[in-house]
Formats: C-alpha cells, structure tokens, sequence
C-alpha cells in the first residue's frame, strides 16, 4: 500500500505541474497518483486539482505574461521557476485568492525548492502584474489575430490559424473561450433502476444543484457532495457522461434483442448507454484494441447492473463479429471538441495528427461498412470539430459505397439545434455548453 504524506497543497501542485511538463505526464494521471499519495483535506483537493488544471490550460497566457516581466532572456529563467509562476498567476487572476497569500507561497514554495536566488524574481513579478494588470498588452487583434488568440486565449497558433479559416474572428475566440471553461459534471441516469423523475427528486432531496439537460436522461449538476456523488455511482444509479455523447444513443435508436457493435467502445459510456435503452436485452459486442481499457468496459456494465454488453479485446480492423443490426464506430479522433475537459491536449496535438488520424478512421469506417447487415444502419461519430475528420469522411466513405446513404437525424428524438442541414449531428461547446462533437447515420439498403 502506497505510503500517506502530509504536504501543503501548494507543494502537491508544483509536484504535479513538475512531473506534467518534465516528463510529458498526463494531466488527470499525475492528479490521481499524487491525490493519493498526500494526506489532503477535500478542500486542499479541489484547491490542487483546480490550480493544475488551470495552470496547464493557461500556461500560454501566463508565459507572455512573465516573459514581458521578467527582464532577462526567455531561456534564462529555469522551468521550475516558470511552473511555481504559471501556478501563482493562476490563483491571481481565476481565483479569489488574496493576492499577498498567492505572493507569499510562492515565494515560500521557491525557498522550499532549493530556489533561493529566485525567490526575489518570484516575489517582483507577482507584485508588478498585482500592481499593474493591465499593463500586459497581448497582440493586436487586428493585425496579428493568431497571436492574439493564441496567447490571450492559450491556445497553439496551428488550431487558432484553422479555426479562423474555418469561422472567423469572432467565432474562434467564443470556441477558444468555451474551451478555457471548466464543464459542469454531467450525470446519466440509469432508468433500469430508477425513473428519470424519481432520480430528479432523489437529487433535490440530497441538496443536489442541477439543470435538467436537453438530452433526454442526463443532468448538468452545479453542486453535489462527493460522498453523495460516490454512492450514486456506487449503487448503478448513474454514470458520468458528456451528454453530447448521450446523443449517439438516440441517434441509434436501437430495438430490443438487435445485435449492436461497437467498434472502440472503452470506457464503456456508449456501449451501457445503448444497453439501457434496449432495456438489457439484446447483444452488444464492445471492443477495444487495449486489454486493460476492454476491463473497463466490464466494470462499467457490471456497476450498472447489465448483462447485454460483451467486451472484447479487439482491433476494430478485425473486429470478432460477422455482421450486426447496428454498428457504431466512435473513430480515435484529434478529440478537439473536449479542450475543455483536458487542458493538457491542445498542447499534444499539431496539424500533422490530423491527416495521420483520418488514414486511420478511412481503413476504420470500411471495416465497420463491412460490419454492418443489409437494412441495418451505420453510425461515425468523433468528439472533434474539424471537418476533415467528419463529414469529409463520411461523403468519400459514401462515394465509395452507394449501397449506404445518410438516415436524417430529423427521425430521431434529438432536439432540432444539434441537427445540421444534411442530418448530421453537430455539438458545439461554445453553443450547446457540451463537448463539440459530430455523429452520422447511415443505412445499408438492400440491393
């Protein structure tokens, strides 16, 4: 058993942001490893969890903001020093921390960390930006809208250059700005256990702050207990999900004892979701390339009380099946729609993955064509926004095989403003405040 200790939370951050950028570590995988080893109150937690998160989502923002106070060269000034400021900055500017407690830990921590001839540089340019904010000029919006973007908005200059190409000034700095919000938890009901209504008072009972979502089955929570949280998962009343991704579900619109495939289903959301709605009863073949992420899948089908879902240890090129009634693809994607759930992916993305992944979700999407038995239907989704990895895939697989063509969303029970003009399923963050997303149905006639 891993050995408890007692560090200050400001420690834990610096250790966190230490191992996330000098060894190219997980942002949510260093969190749960170093959340575990330090003996932290729930409060110090969140404070941890919030700073990491914030610093490495801003930490492009908070890097021109040194690099115009700090008077020596960029290169000069050792990372660990910049990683103490990024977490500093963070507490100044996005939290109600008292700006002599921000300055005097971090000068602290400096000291702490062997940095003693830094502690003073530390404690200068956190009292110049306190004195003087506005002071930082980021550039010119006119002139130079990529940096602008870019730096005030943190973002690497090769999305913000594709999203301005794609809509514009206006609408890539509303989606760079959605993407820097922190998203609500978001909460699918299991009505196998209990009624979307009884589950709703059930909520209300516990003190539970919550919007119902526009997705049927689903509740944007805005405060909730953690021990409350624990047993609902615990028991299988709930399961933690985007509902954007909920929409796939109703997309499929599957029927009792139909065979479903999904192709790269872990963790499992989508798979127990599709079980749910076919009241547990018909035969849902989940793969994943990964042994311990085809695991996860079980465990979520057993949490939640379901016997219909299969996993499988499975490249979906040779995916164990012969042909099902409905085949979902959900394609390895860029993931550019949930920015805002990972702040450490915008920063392991270029453009170059882009053309790399959509080789892949062509040989994919063949393969589940293949899948798929006459009258039954096909669905591609991806939890990215960029069209080159959406709907052009689907039109060459469409131009390549005229027996599928598109079903409209319209038949299904989606809500109008997540269905585009040709049927697609498109979700924005930053109009829907749920992770940007695509999804197509397609059905194989018979000829």
């Amino acid at each position: 058993m891993a050995t408890v200790k007692k560090e200050s939370p400001r420690s834990v951050v610096q250790a966190a942001i230490s191992r996330i950028e000098g060894d190219n570590a997980y942002t949510d995988i260093v969190l749960s490893h170093l959340l575990t080893r330090h003996s932290l109150a729930e409060r110090e937690r969140a404070f941890v969890t919030q700073v990491v998160r914030g610093a490495i989502r801003w930490k492009k923002r908070f890097d021109w903001i040194i690099d115009h106070l700090f008077l020596g060269q960029r290169d000069q000034l050792p990372r660990p020093v910049r990683w103490l400021l990024w977490g500093a900055l963070y507490q100044l500017e996005f939290m109600k921390v008292p700006s002599y407690a921000a300055v005097n830990e971090a000068v602290h921590l400096a000291r702490m960390l062997k940095l003693h001839r830094w502690a003073g540089l530390v404690n200068g340019i956190l009292r110049a930006y306190v004195r003087k904010p506005e002071a930082i000029v980021f550039p010119d919006a006119k002139t130079s809208p990529v940096e602008h973007l870019a730096f005030s908005e943190s973002h690497p200059e090769w999305l913000v250059d594709q999203l301005l190409s794609q809509f514009g000034f206006e609408e890539t700095h509303a989606i760079c700005r959605a993407n820097n919000h922190p998203p609500d938890l978001i909460l699918r009901v299991n009505r196998r256990k209990i009624s979307a209504d009884d589950f709703a008072e059930w909520l209300k009972q516990n003190g539970v702050e919550f919007q119902l979502s526009p997705v049927a089955g689903f509740y944007r929570i805005r405060s909730i207990d953690y021990a409350f949280r624990s047993r609902l998962l615990a028991e299988g009343m709930a399961t933690v999900q985007d509902d954007s991704a909920g929409l796939i579900g109703l997309l499929a619109d599957p029927q009792r004892d139909q065979i479903f495939a999904d192709l790269c289903a872990a963790p499992g959301g989508k798979s127990t979701h599709v079980a749910e709605l076919m009241d547990d009863r018909g035969f849902i073949v989940s793969g994943d390339l990964n042994q311990s992420r085809a695991a996860s899948i079980d465990r979520a089908a057993r949490r939640l009380g379901l016997s219909s879902v299969h996993p499988v240890v499975a490249d979906a090129r040779q995916f164990p099946l012969r042909q099902a009634d409905i085949v979902l693809l959900d394609a390895p994607c860029s993931g550019l729609g949930v920015l805002r759930k990972k702040p450490d992916l915008r920063w392991r993305k270029n453009a170059s993955d882009l053309s790399l992944l959509a080789v892949l979700q062509r040989q994919l999407i063949h393969r589940a064509g293949e899948l798929v038995k006459a009258g039954g239907s096909l669905i591609y989704s991806t939890c990215t926004i960029p069209p080159a990895e959406n709907e052009m895939i689907v039109d060459e697989f469409l131009g390549k095989n005229p027996q599928f063509e598109i079903v409209h969303a319209k038949t299904s029970t989606i809500a109008d403003e997540f269905i585009t003009e040709r049927g697609f399923i498109r979700t924005w963050t930053h109009k829907h405040d749920m992770d940007g997303s695509f999804a197509a149905k397609m059905i194989k006639r018979n000829f």
